[in-house]
């Protein structure tokens, strides 16, 4: 259906055009992969529109390893909206990757539990753990 990465963008990054062809457009950047199709993939967090915000966490899912640290900068973005926090419980524990859900357990249960300065703890600590 999309022959580009900028094609999928515009048609994500339009509200007016249909959720279907949104939902769309957020499944191909998922195959896609790329770190500049995560990092859209992460905004999309964000999104007003519920279908299109959870098939972004389906895929970020999907992605394990790749998108786990884009997503854990994300939660420590003073910025983010309480979304991100709500959808990264999702995110984090349908993981594709088994390591990355049995190393966000904790990070997990703080998010679960409405407690957004332990889960931001949590983030920074499991993206230490990543980067090291």
């Amino acid at each position: 259906m999309f022959e580009s990465l900028e094609q999928a963008i515009s048609v994500l990054n339009d509200p007016n055009e249909d959720s279907l062809k949104r939902v769309d457009a957020v499944r191909y950047l998922g195959e896609i992969g790329t770190e500049e199709a995560i990092q859209f993939l992460v905004a999309t967090l964000e999104d007003d529109d519920y279908g299109v915000r959870w098939a972004a966490a389906d895929e970020l899912a999907k992605l394990g390893e790749k998108a786990a640290p884009i997503v854990l900068r994300k939660l420590l973005d003073p910025n983010a909206s309480t979304r991100i926090f709500e959808i990264a419980v999702h995110i984090f524990k349908n993981n594709g990757d088994l390591l990355i859900r049995t190393k966000a357990e904790a990070l997990i249960k703080a998010l679960e539990a409405d407690h957004d300065i332990e889960a931001m703890t949590e983030a920074s600590k499991l993206l230490n753990e990543l980067a090291g």
